[in-house]
This record gives structure tokens, C-alpha cells and sequence, in this order.
């Protein structure tokens, strides 16, 4: 008991030496909770966010990892020389509904219920018009060149005019028409599409809705302007065009286009259009040019598909057998087929971000059971994507506020050592005349212990106060200036000019981002009693070290040493 009271007394006789001691952990203290804080607030909002949020995926062949094993297989990295090789793997190895079903089976960990809540899915083929022409505003009233001249990169001095495929002037809708400099020819990236028109077939509206943000609302990608859409899974050769194709082309509800093989002019068919749709972004979320898109059923396509490749391998077989001969020795060509081939895509639904995480676990070990490399297909989620995009300053202020908080506390330990070794050496006749008196080092030590713990203790619940109500506000004026950073990135990136080196572009993880990223610009919460106990954790570590140090020095003092030599 006497070394308790007498610590406390001694607080109060070294006023000024305990108060500094005070305010430097209370600015430590103060500082942490600001950073702590900031931690709590990311994954506050993350988890907040994600528990109500439905994902939707989708599972693809990883078109980098086809290459590498092209390039392995051939020898080369000449996209040209790859391509054959690139498409005879992604003919043997492509996801069709099969897969989808089987992926749909997987059960979540422990538990009999499946991971997918729901799945939609489509097939498109590259496929060209036979009366219809492509959309392409910036190839009206030009001449075709050979090379680009210093006038093909002038900004027009008029408005483009736009002639219709009957010859009638119709008004251009209103676009703008940046100063460009030519673009530098980039190697590919993707299958190349000999088609002007991608041919897109979905087993549902409900796919629709969710694979292209189909529906009548302002959010929606895409609204149905005309007519009505086809019937879910209709066998029906009926479709709907975006409203500029059927513009340029004097198309109408109810009209017919005709459609042909570009590799078979011979092979066409023919589509009843029941609708026309309109299209706010100019592009689908699959990627492809919305007012050359043609949407109709998945059957359609697929039996599209079966007739094309019946037509197409009933020619080769009643192709020349000298020409055969003479084909056969060009390495591949006697595979080639001009048969039309749709590229499948489905998406699946989960009710949660763990569902969805656990999902991609299955999905690569799945792919390995089957004898494959795991990192053959890939699951990403633009809704993922998106959400962490906007997620990315709140997660730069918390990795700058964790290093803040470590170099804090590493600089206040030192200071607080520093301190407590200044004031044993001050106090040093007190510790001899009470170790004269009977005191045992150990006491002596424990008592100078509870002084710096009472001291830190007191200074964190203030720091506490103080850091609770100042964090809010500073973490919001923070997160404030890591957006404007942020959003100056994204437009440094999107308006990277040709000649440049690339700017660094990192792919999201889980896939490209969809739609538009929505920031959190604000947290609204206070110190919550985690942040409390990590406070008084931090310090009685920090009292301990400090306390520490001084049991070190009173170890080696001597008390008839320290009397005799006083001054």
C-alpha cells in the first residue's frame, strides 16, 4: 500500500515533469485514435455495404493464359502465327450450358445448399448484314486512304452529315468530336471478329436485365424504345436493334434484316424485327458497340450455330478432293471451317461476398480435378470491381493512417524512454535514501511502474475524448483529398495520349469495373469500444516499456554508492 500512495504523491511533487509526460501521450493517444479510427471506418463501410449486396459473376477462359500456351506450343509470340492456335483452344476448352449447370451444383462449405442463387447465360456470334449496314458515323462521306494525312486528324470545321443505305440525308445524332492524334496500331488484344455485328441470343429478359442493365427505370443501361421485346426462349427468328442502327438503316418495328456468314456469303438468315431499344452509354456491358449489337434469343443463336456448321461441313465435303490435297499441306488450314461459332457467357448470382469468394476457390479446384491448370478460367464480378474501386481512397487513407499509427507510436516510445531515463537519473538520492530505508529495488521499481501507468492512463481517456471528436471530421477532410487524387488518376489514364508510355493500369482482381464508380466520400461514426480497448491497450504497452527502462536503471544503482557520492 505504501508504494501506492507514495506514487501518487510523487505525481503530484514533480507537477511539471508528469504533465509533460501527460501532454506527449496525449498527442500519441490523440493521433492513434485518428488512425484507428480511419481502420474501424474501412471496414465499417466495407462489411456495412457488402451484407446487403448481391454479386453477380461471371467465369471465363483466361485469354492470357491461352496465349502463353500457345506461345509455348508454337514457338512464338507473333499474334498472327498464335491466333490458329489460340482459337483451337478456345474452341476445346470454352464454357457452354453444361458447365453452367454443373458450377450452379456447387454447395456452399458444410451445407447442402448450393452457392449460385440464380445463373443466366447468352451466346454471340460475329456475323455481318446483307441489307443492313454497320453504324459507323465516322466512315460517312469519307474516302478510303491508305495512310493517314495531317487533314484525317483535323477537327471537322462542320457538322457530319449521314446518308442512309437509300440514299436520304438523315441528321446525325449529336456527338462530340474531340482533336485526336492518330492512334498508334496496338497489337490485339482479343479474338478478332470478321463480323459488323454482334448477334447476341439470352435465355431470358432476367438475363438481359442483369448481364446489360436492361429496364424501364433512369438507372438502366438500356430501355426498350419501341415495340417489345422477343419472348423468353422463343425459337422465333425475332430480335431487337438499338435505335441508331435502325435510324441509319430505316428500319421499323416489324421490318426484316438479313444476316450472312462473312466467311459464306451464300449462308444468310433472316430476323423479324419486334423491337428497338435505346441505349444510354453507346456500349453494353459485354463490351461490344451498342448500335451494332442484335439481340435476340439463345436459341436463336445456337440453332444459327447447328445450321451454319451443317451447311459449312456439307460444302467441305463436297469440296474438290485434288484442292484437299493441296490444302493439306498447309499446316492447320485442312482444320479451318467457315462455319459460324458463338462464343458462350454466362453469369451467375450470390447472395453474398463470401458466397462469391468461395466460389472462385471451387471453380479453380474444379478445374484442376478435371486435369487442367487452375489458372484456366477466371471468375470476376464488375459488381466486386466496382464496389472496391470506390472503396480504393477510404483503403489509401487507411494503409497512410496504419503507417502513421506505427511511426507514432515507435516515436513516442522512444520520447517516453528518453523521459523516464532523464527522471531516474534526477530522482536518483530519492531511490538511494528509500532503498536505505528497507525498500526493496522491486518495490521501488513497481512504484515508479504506477506513476507512468497513471500518468498514461489518464492522457489516453483524454486522448480518447479529444480523438472521438476530432476524427470524423479529419478523416472526412482527408478522404476528401484522397478522392480529388483519385478521380485525377483515373483521367490522367483515360486521356493518355498516343506516344506516351502507358500509365500504370492496374486490373482489379475481380475483373474490370462496371458502371460508374461511386466513391465513399464520408464516414459517419464515432469511437466505438474497440477503438477504446486497442487505446488502453496501446497504452499500458507504452507505460510498460517506459516503465521497463526505469527497473533497468534502479537495478543498477547502489544505494550507499549513490549517498556517498551526493553532492
Amino acid at each position: 500500500m505504501f508504494i501506492f500512495k507514495y506514487a501518487l504523491k510523487s505525481i503530484s511533487r514533480s507537477l511539471g515533469r508528469n504533465i509533460l509526460i501527460g501532454i506527449i501521450v496525449l498527442i500519441i493517444a490523440t493521433a492513434a485514435c485518428v488512425a484507428m479510427s480511419i481502420q474501424q471506418a474501412a471496414e465499417t463501410a466495407a462489411a456495412n455495404t457488402l451484407k446487403g449486396m448481391s454479386i453477380s459473376a461471371n467465369v471465363y477462359i483466361d485469354r492470357g493464359y491461352l496465349r502463353q500456351k500457345a506461345e509455348e506450343t508454337v514457338g512464338t509470340s507473333d499474334m498472327n502465327e498464335l491466333m490458329p492456335e489460340m482459337m483451337s483452344l478456345m474452341k476445346e476448352h470454352s464454357l457452354d450450358l453444361e458447365d453452367m449447370e454443373e458450377y450452379s451444383e456447387i454447395k456452399k462449405a458444410d451445407s447442402d445448399e448450393p452457392l449460385v442463387q440464380s445463373y443466366y447465360y447468352n451466346a454471340s456470334i460475329s456475323i455481318s448484314g446483307e441489307d443492313i449496314n454497320k453504324y459507323d458515323l465516322t466512315a460517312s462521306n469519307t474516302e478510303e486512304t491508305t495512310a493517314p494525312t495531317e487533314a484525317a486528324i483535323e477537327p471537322p470545321k462542320v457538322t457530319p452529315t449521314v446518308i442512309d443505305p437509300q440514299g436520304n440525308v438523315i441528321e446525325a445524332p449529336a456527338i462530340e468530336t474531340p482533336t485526336m492524334p492518330e492512334m498508334p496500331q496496338q497489337e490485339p488484344q482479343q479474338m478478332e471478329k470478321p463480323g459488323d455485328f454482334d448477334l447476341i441470343g439470352y435465355n431470358s429478359y432476367k438475363a438481359m436485365e442483369l448481364m446489360e442493365s436492361f429496364g424501364s427505370d433512369s438507372e438502366s443501361a438500356c430501355t426498350i424504345s419501341q415495340g417489345a421485346v422477343f419472348e423468353d426462349n422463343t425459337s422465333e427468328y425475332e430480335c431487337i436493334i438499338e435505335e441508331n442502327l435502325a435510324t441509319f438503316n430505316s428500319l421499323e418495328v416489324g421490318k426484316t434484316i438479313k444476316l450472312v456468314n462473312p466467311k459464306n456469303e451464300d449462308e444468310t438468315y433472316s430476323l423479324k424485327v419486334v423491337g428497338i431499344f435505346k441505349s444510354s452509354t453507346g456500349t453494353m456491358a459485354s463490351g461490344s458497340d451498342a448500335a451494332n449489337t442484335i439481340i435476340t434469343s439463345y436459341n436463336v443463336v445456337k440453332d444459327i450455330e447447328t445450321k451454319s456448321d451443317t451447311a459449312n461441313n456439307t460444302s467441305t465435303t463436297a469440296s474438290d478432293s485434288s484442292k484437299k490435297t493441296d490444302d493439306a499441306s498447309t499446316s492447320g488450314s485442312s482444320d479451318e471451317s467457315d462455319a459460324l461459332i458463338s462464343q458462350f457467357s454466362g453469369t451467375f448470382v450470390f447472395a453474398s461476398v463470401d458466397d462469391y469468394e468461395q466460389f472462385k476457390d471451387e471453380v479453380r479446384n474444379k478445374a484442376i480435378n478435371d486435369g487442367y491448370d487452375g489458372d484456366m478460367y477466371i471468375v470476376t464480378s464488375g459488381d466486386v470491381a466496382t464496389f472496391k474501386a470506390g472503396l480504393k481512397p477510404l483503403e489509401n487513407l487507411k494503409s497512410f493512417a496504419t503507417t502513421f499509427l506505427y511511426l507514432t507510436l515507435a516515436i513516442g516510445a522512444v520520447v517516453l524512454i528518453v523521459i523516464s531515463v532523464i527522471s531516474i537519473r534526477d530522482r536518483k538520492y530519492e531511490i538511494g535514501v528509500l532503498a536505505a530505508m528497507g525498500i526493496k529495488k522491486l518495490k521501488l521499481s513497481m512504484m515508479f511502474m504506477i506513476e507512468v501507468l497513471t500518468i498514461t492512463l489518464v492522457a489516453i481517456l483524454i486522448g480518447v475524448v479529444i480523438g472521438s471528436a476530432v476524427s470524423v471530421p479529419v478523416t472526412n477532410n482527408l478522404l476528401s483529398a484522397q478522392i480529388e487524387q483519385q478521380e485525377e488518376k483515373d483521367d490522367s489514364q483515360q486521356t493518355q495520349q498516343p506516344g506516351q508510355e502507358p500509365a500504370s493500369m492496374e486490373r482489379p482482381e475481380d475483373g474490370e469495373i462496371t458502371g460508374e464508380v461511386v466513391y465513399v466520400d464520408s464516414v459517419e461514426f464515432s469511437v466505438d469500444i474497440f477503438v477504446v480497448l486497442k487505446m488502453l491497450a496501446i497504452g499500458i504497452a507504452l507505460a510498460v516499456i517506459s516503465g521497463f527502462t526505469s527497473i533497468l536503471f534502479i537495478l543498477r544503482y547502489d544505494p550507499k554508492q549513490i549517498l556517498a557520492n551526493r553532492d
